[in-house]
């Protein structure tokens, strides 16, 4: 079962993201109905480390096995999506791929485990021309800063009214 839980219009989320940068480019990923892009990962399952998720995560949607070398970022977000008041705890880890997924050329790809999804390899000075959510992750990425650290986002309507 999954760390989300739904409470008439809210909902809390506790969520995993690797970062996984190679020749100078990040992979992110979007749904297909979507135009904004995040960083791939998923939800963490109830008994189940961060760490063991985010390998379950790209094991389940690309088919990697992966490494992780490293805490980054916390991110608790309040943000409003589909109507839902959401807040989101996600966990973000610096991540090298055991069996390297191919660049494609630059374009958009998707993969038979995950077709919900498309993938994307962005050159780091690209980013600016991309929706990167949480926008706090995109500017750490394009400083290239990698330092742990804990953000706090509040998007919602008004300023520090949750809910």
């Amino acid at each position: 079962m999954d760390a989300v839980f739904h409470v008439e219009h809210q909902v809390f989320n506790y969520r995993v993201a690797g970062v996984l940068i190679r020749e100078g480019r990040v992979l992110l990923h979007r749904a297909k109905a979507e135009t904004n892009w995040s960083l791939p990962g998923g939800r963490v399952k109830l008994g189940e480390d961060a760490q063991t998720s985010l390998k379950r995560e790209m094991k389940e949607e690309l088919d990697l096995n992966v490494k992780v070398n490293g805490f980054l970022w916390t991110v608790e977000n309040f943000f409003t999506y589909a109507e839902k008041e959401i807040h989101e705890v996600g966990l973000y880890f610096k991540i090298t791929a055991k069996n390297p997924l191919p660049f494609h050329n630059g374009e958009e790809f998707t993969v038979l485990e995950a077709d919900r999804l498309v993938f994307k390899w962005v050159p780091l000075e690209n980013l600016n021309e991309y929706v990167l959510y949480p926008q706090v992750v995109k500017e750490k990425l394009e400083k290239g800063s990698f330092e742990p650290d804990y953000f706090l986002v509040d998007q919602s309507p008004v300023m520090g009214t949750r809910f």
